[in-house]
């Protein structure tokens, strides 16, 4: 039997944005035969239209009734998702969906984490003040976790189903992808990175705010990798 991708999104009043992203993703999945898919929109208390949308495009939506933030609205979609691979995709129509099939065959390949890299692909939603808070944080990352990872804070990342059956994801907000990458690091899983472009938001408003997401970020890397480091 084909192996099931999950694809989960989660949106936050993103009605300006979500039917273009479904609307790429599905034209990749019917391209792509040698998988399986399921579309997992977590709606995360929006106030506008956009889980009619989502449904609209034949995504399933589950709606976050607890604590808001992206990292409580992945932990839920992780919770519902099925798949031997899992691929968490952004709602601003900022990450790629054509991109998907290099990612999972970079997975076949025996990696266990694929992050999608804006500092080899290019971003279009780079300020001056993204970029220098990505150079500290991916240097930090370096520093605690011993991992060089040119782009470790990215949101589109690809990983193998072990990496989240096994642990219960604590984050409320961004730093989740920290925890993504240690969790992997747990289960000696290799992470790698490919080229990724990512475009200008679409519509809508931006979700993150550089100090107090940045501090988050830097915190989780700092306990993450301490703990990595002994073992924990």
């Amino acid at each position: 039997m084909k192996k099931l991708v999950s694809v989960i999104i989660p949106a936050k009043d993103e009605e300006a944005t979500i039917g273009k992203v479904l609307k790429d993703l599905n034209k990749v999945i019917k391209k792509t035969k040698k998988y399986r898919f399921e579309v997992i929109v977590v709606d995360d208390k929006s106030r506008d239209r956009t889980g009619i949308i989502a449904k609209r495009y034949k995504a399933r939506v589950v709606r976050n009734n607890g604590t808001s933030g992206k990292g409580k609205a992945l932990a839920l979609g992780f919770k519902h998702a099925e798949g031997d691979f899992i691929v968490m995709l952004d709602a601003d129509y900022s990450h790629m969906p054509e991109e998907i099939p290099v990612f999972l065959k970079k997975l076949e390949e025996s990696y266990g984490l694929i992050i999608g890299s804006r500092h080899l692909g290019g971003s279009e939603e780079y300020t001056f003040v993204r970029l220098v808070g990505n150079i500290i944080l991916t240097s930090a990352f370096r520093i605690f976790f011993g991992v060089a990872l040119s782009d470790a804070l990215n949101g589109y990342k690809a990983f193998k189903r072990s990496i989240i059956d096994k642990y219960s994801y604590k984050s409320s907000d961004f730093e989740i992808e920290i925890e993504l990458i240690a969790n992997a690091m747990r289960e000696n899983e290799k992470v790698s990175e490919i080229v990724s472009h990512e475009r200008a938001r679409a519509g809508g408003k931006m979700k993150s705010f550089a100090p107090v997401h940045g501090t988050k970020f830097l915190l989780k890397i700092i306990s993450e990798g301490l703990k990595i480091r002994l073992g924990l």
